[in-house]
């Protein structure tokens, strides 16, 4: 899915591979092995303290043209071709320049010198390739690009014209950051590491922008808050992402070149009673070739079920429901719309707001709530950015 936002077009009767790609689109998939860079940052910058507000981060959090429903499968696949429509009815009318189906998150830093642009993960291609994986487009990846870019994937001109659409049509929400410059320069740092490094050619949803592996266009804008240590990752997580068991029977890579999919780092989840599960680290997914699994058919009905079998991987040993189904999160725009604009609501109402471990005021800019956190007395996380843990329900600094 295109960075929950797609660099294909979709009409009513888009094909069934096109809207499991937009699925997968808003978390980023990367190459068949994933590669972690290093990303040390400047001694000058983790020494430095707190000062002022000398910017501000901004994210823009794009919601589905309509509501999802992610509780099966096919639930989630129906939602998404109505949101498809309902996408195509807000270009139309000049609301937005794209339609973005399952949502898209996009971010800028404005800090003088110490800058990026209006920017966001994406990508998009190999939609009919996919259209008989199943759940198994969630774990796929596709050829990516940064908005900022005007490439083949990239599409700056459009992103341009998109958020300024949706800002004078109340059509996404703003989440943001005054931020000190300590903390302009750690993200800086990051984005233009992020991007000289390449990793961006790498779009999915299992993939960590942290660890240079790729990403999905929700978990970069969380990703860059991650960083900077602006949110407690074990407070955002819960009400930012989708955390799911995706069973062995609901996952295909059909024509693939190989029986599996890459391992990537957002293999997590926290289950309903509390206890976090992760996949082995640098261990792949299996997923037959020659075992499609056609939209709507039954299987499709649940995320797990009885027809799941143990993963056979050789010398791994998957303890508890990973025996059967790999852990799963994803960081999702329209949860994050509707936390800000819970948000919102209650700033307004009270002058301010408590969530996330931070106060949050409201006001409004043309169409669009925004909320925003000073958090100019935060000084930045100076730990390497690919170092953090690997339980995304963890603080990522925690030890």
């Amino acid at each position: 899915m295109r960075a929950f936002h797609l660099a294909l077009r979709f009409s009513v009767a888009a094909p069934a591979g096109a809207l499991w790609l937009a699925i997968a689109g808003c978390s980023a998939p990367a190459s068949e092995v994933s590669a972690r860079g290093s990303a040390a940052i400047d001694a000058d910058e983790a020494g430095a303290a707190p000062s002022a507000p000398a910017g501000s981060l901004v994210l823009y959090a794009i919601p589905p043209s309509s509501p999802l429903d992610w509780s099966t499968p096919n639930h989630l696949l129906d939602t998404v071709a109505a949101s498809a429509a309902a996408g195509e009815v807000l270009v139309a009318e000049g609301s937005a320049a794209l339609s973005h189906e399952i949502g898209h998150v996009n971010l800028e830093l404005d800090c003088g010198s110490t800058s990026f642009p209006l920017t966001g993960q994406t990508g998009g291609g190999s939609s009919l390739k996919s259209g008989a994986d199943g759940a198994g487009v969630l774990l796929r990846d596709f050829p990516g690009a940064m908005n900022e870019m005007d490439n083949a994937i990239g599409d700056n001109a459009d992103t341009v014209a998109d958020i300024a659409a949706r800002v004078a049509s109340g059509n996404l929400t703003e989440i943001r950051f005054l931020v000190n410059q300590a903390m302009c320069t750690r993200l800086k740092t990051f984005h233009d590491q992020y991007v000289a490094s390449g990793a961006y050619v790498n779009y999915g949803s299992l993939y960590r922008p942290r660890r240079f592996e790729g990403a999905g266009c929700a978990i970069f804008g969380a990703g860059v808050v991650d960083v900077g240590g602006l949110l407690g990752r074990s407070l955002f997580t819960p009400v930012w992402a989708q955390t799911l068991f995706i069973g062995s029977a609901r996952i295909a890579n059909t024509l693939g070149a190989n029986a599996y999919y890459g391992y990537g780092s957002n293999l997590v989840t926290r289950d309903a009673s509390g206890v976090d599960w992760i996949w082995p680290a640098g261990v792949n997914v299996p997923a037959p070739t020659f075992s499609p699994i056609l939209p709507e058919s039954g299987v499709m009905d649940a995320w797990t079920g009885p027809s799941d079998e143990p993963f056979a991987i050789p010398g791994v040993t998957l303890a508890g429901p990973m025996a059967t189904a790999i852990p799963f999160t994803l960081y999702d725009p329209a949860l994050m719309v509707a936390w800000a604009e819970g948000v919102w609501a209650q700033a307004q109402a009270q002058g301010s707001a408590s969530s996330l471990g931070a106060t949050w005021t409201a006001d409004t800019v043309q169409a669009v709530h925004r909320v925003t956190y000073d958090a100019s007395s935060v000084a930045p996380q100076t730990i390497a950015f690919d170092a953090d843990n690997d339980d995304l329900f963890l603080d990522s600094d925690a030890p």
